[in-house]
């Protein structure tokens, strides 16, 4: 059974909703309260390259095996108000398990539709124009994003290019993912955190449930919002719950086991 996360009044749930608002509009990242090494391991090599879309003109951080084979490509997804520095821990454990993981400073602030068609951009600019050393395998394509990056992945998963889309606790926006849903066609997971007023008290339910094709939907017990953003730091910790390292690497088993199997499997 999955316990569910209880609020002790109506006030509470008032005031940490607004901690979190004012948490997830600061831009805080200075301050990692997660484990991250400052150091890449000798089989990854990370570069910044600024790419100019359509959608926006933005920096690109790619987290590279060291490979002279076509790689997967896996583009990772902030949440609202954040940077790519606040998913380097998913894009390092993904390029050690063999993808180019691509993790973009999303270029609009909070149109979600705006940033889904920059990640669509993205997914055929990378293939098409690599950095110098790499190839890029154009048909093995997975998204994941976290929170409001969630919602901007998903929203961009239904190019037939996608294979894959996961969702780190991702939060609907205006129902913009519930009707977006039903267009994937490709393999979808849905890993999330206990309901709470960060994650929108749990609304990636909904999209879930819009979903034409199977889901692997995980809740790990008593796991924050603040978890599946890596590193995160002490405030959003504070608005949302601590983070535990053993949870934390509970969703990253999910979500490698996923791109491994949609991505690497022959």
């Amino acid at each position: 059974m999955v316990t569910r996360l209880t609020m002790l009044s109506k006030l509470v749930i008032g005031l940490v909703g607004l901690v979190a608002l004012a948490t997830l509009g600061s831009g805080c990242t200075t301050t990692s309260s997660s484990t991250l090494p400052t150091t890449m391991p000798d089989n990854v090599q990370v570069r910044t390259v600024r790419v100019e879309l359509v959608s926006g003109r933005t920096d690109v951080d790619l987290y590279c095996p060291t490979t002279a084979q076509p790689l997967p490509l896996i583009i990772v997804a902030h949440g609202f108000s954040r940077s790519k520095a606040n998913m380097a821990g998913w894009g390092r454990v993904l390029a050690e398990a063999g993808f180019l993981a691509a993790v973009p400073d999303l270029p609009a602030w909070a149109d979600h539709t705006c940033n889904g068609k920059f990640i669509n951009e993205l997914v055929k600019h990378l293939p098409a124009s690599p950095p110098e050393g790499l190839k890029v395998d154009r048909e093995r394509v997975g998204l994941v994003g976290f929170s409001a990056g969630g919602l901007a992945t998903l929203l961009a998963a239904a190019d037939p290019t996608v294979r894959v889309w996961v969702g780190l606790d991702p939060v609907d926006k205006n129902g913009q993912g519930a009707a977006a849903a039903p267009r994937l066609r490709c393999r979808v997971a849905i890993l999330r955190a206990e309901p709470s007023s960060c994650n929108a008290n749990g609304n990636a339910a909904g999209i879930e449930r819009a979903l034409k094709m199977p889901c692997l939907s995980v809740m790990v017990p008593q796991a924050t919002h603040a978890e599946l953003e890596w590193p995160t730091d002490k405030m959003t910790e504070w608005a949302c719950g601590a983070s535990a390292e053993e949870r934390r690497a509970a969703f990253v088993r999910h979500a490698l086991a996923v791109f491994a199997e949609a991505l690497l499997a022959k």
